[in-house]
């Protein structure tokens, strides 16, 4: 559609959907991220890769990248956020649905109780965390998050994900993950639920910490 041909309301929400997406990854944007200099926003990761590979700069105006803004990152966040762009995970079988039992033959009375379990049972939500440096856990970004889910549900041994541009592998097998090219740098991680994810000391996602706690390690 041509912009001049647009209402001003469509023009606006066209902009809006544009600002969400990361010009690196053209995604919408994980744990959005400014360029202290120049104010252009990228998924935290994505600027990181950017400046680790020493690419010139900002991806977009070439300006400054102030490294200090990847030391000790932190953000008002919700460590169990969905995926950015994802439904979130299916509700129809939620407790909202009930059997209504209709009238019949007492011997073949059907079990109410036992039909209203089995539709309130949903697939839990999974969560990936890796391991910190000094103690706790991290969540992985949750795209990295869903590769390995789906991995795990293929039962792969081993995947490989790309973080900050670099190449990592996912040994599912023996719940660890290091850097392709540095095998004996690896980490534990863990596939827990909802509940487990509650009772663990989960600093922050993709290396940065929640602002409501959980900060007090200089690494991630």
């Amino acid at each position: 559609m041509n912009s001049k041909n647009m209402t001003p309301r469509r023009q606006m929400a066209v902009n809006a959907a544009i600002d969400k997406d990361c010009p690196v990854c053209h995604c919408e944007m994980v744990l959005p991220t400014a360029i202290p200099a120049c104010g252009h926003k990228f998924c935290f990761l994505c600027l990181k890769g950017v400046s680790m590979a020493h690419l010139g700069g900002c991806p977009i105006c070439r300006g400054p990248i102030d490294e200090k803004i990847f030391k000790k990152p932190k953000q008002n966040l919700d460590l169990k956020m969905d995926m950015p762009g994802s439904p979130a995970p299916s509700t129809s079988n939620s407790a909202e649905k009930e059997v209504k039992q209709e009238p019949v033959d007492e011997d073949v009375k059907p079990d109410v109780n036992a039909l209203n379990a089995a539709l309130n049972t949903a697939p839990s939500k999974m969560y990936w965390l890796y391991q910190g440096r000094h103690r706790g856990w991290w969540r992985f970004d949750p795209r990295v998050e869903k590769d390995i889910e789906e991995a795990y549900n293929h039962r792969m041994p081993i995947t490989e994900v790309t973080i900050c541009g670099q190449a990592y592998v996912i040994d599912i097998a023996k719940m660890t993950q290091y850097p392709k090219n540095n095998k004996g740098a690896g980490r534990d991680v863990k596939r827990v639920d909802s509940n487990e994810f509650d009772t663990l000391d989960v600093k922050g996602l993709a290396g940065v910490f929640a602002a409501s706690g959980g900060a007090g390690s200089s690494s991630t």
